[in-house]
């Protein structure tokens, strides 16, 4: 169970930085942990410089000093008074320099805002980016983070991945004093099968009863620390991503926290992400957690 010690606060200038500061704030007084905001700075290829000229007058290493006064000033604001912070201004990718900025800094977490552009792709998206390639913790914070947080839902299918994210869901209920509480989606084309009936037809599993359920709750619960808070499960029905979001309003959860296997390429296109359509869609800040193993490569 790791603790939060350094977070990563992207701040692109923005409604979505201003809402990622804001919440790493708030993470930060609970758990003690250091801030570092960066801004990238994305450089214009040739290609744009000629078709639009017009586009920024100044170049790169004085928007990038300009930048840094910004945050500088930022830094001795009310929102961040009393904690450990600093600013750093990257030039390049932004999803890739916010990873090299965690892996240079060792940070524990990257927080970032919801896209700023509506219309973008989430997965064109840096947050989205940033949920299949980073090997840290992401939290992606639409709406403030509340400093009085207390409802912290884990979506689990039972997985490695999902108890390490009940492992950091319970750290983050400890630090606020709060209660998790775990669901599991029983999503009927995810268990589908398909068998010969008498007919012909492929007949589907049916859903399993809270009896059969329980020797996978008892599994996935063993060994998690669970003594120092209150906590409760759930069991429901639907489209995964969907019925996460849903249970999520109807608990007034403050954080979504949930495991993520990082696909990509043509598998991410074919299968999906359940954890980048739950943080595109849900109102409240959702933490991803990586698999332990996995490692990013830059590309």
């Amino acid at each position: 169970m790791k603790t939060l010690k350094r977070i990563i606060v992207g701040h692109d200038l923005r409604v979505g930085g201003e809402v990622a500061v804001q919440s790493a704030a708030a993470l930060a007084k609970r758990c003690g942990a250091a801030l570092r905001l960066v801004h990238v700075v994305e450089p214009l290829d040739s290609y744009q410089r000629i078709s639009h000229p017009l586009t920024s007058p100044y170049p790169v290493e004085e928007i990038a000093e300009k930048i840094g006064a910004r945050l500088k000033a930022l830094l001795a604001g009310a929102e961040l008074a009393g904690l450990e912070a600093e600013y750093e201004v990257r030039t390049g990718s932004p999803f890739v320099e916010l990873i090299l900025a965690q892996r240079a800094w060792f940070a524990d977490m990257i927080l970032v805002g919801g896209a700023s552009q509506p219309a973008e792709p989430f997965s064109a998206s840096t947050s989205g980016r940033l949920m299949r390639k980073a090997d840290v913790p992401i939290m992606v914070a639409k709406n403030r983070l509340s400093a009085e947080a207390k409802t912290f839902l884990v979506a689990t299918d039972f997985s490695t991945g999902a108890k390490q994210a009940a492992e950091q869901a319970i750290v983050l209920a400890q630090n606020f004093r709060g209660r998790v509480v775990f669901l599991h989606v029983f999503d009927q084309p995810s268990y589908m099968v398909s068998y010969v009936h008498e007919l012909g037809v492929s007949l589907p599993i049916p859903p399993p009863t809270p009896e059969q359920m329980e020797p996978e709750w008892e599994d996935f619960l063993s060994g998690l620390q669970l003594e120092k808070i209150g906590w409760e499960k759930s069991f429901t029905e639907g489209q995964a991503a969907t019925a996460i979001v849903h249970h999520a309003e109807q608990i007034k959860a403050d954080v979504i926290v949930m495991g993520t296997h990082g696909r990509s390429g043509l598998p991410y296109i074919l299968l999906g992400s359940v954890a980048e359509k739950v943080a595109r869609a849900a109102s409240c800040p959702v933490l991803t957690i990586r698999p332990e193993a996995f490692q990013f490569r830059m590309p």
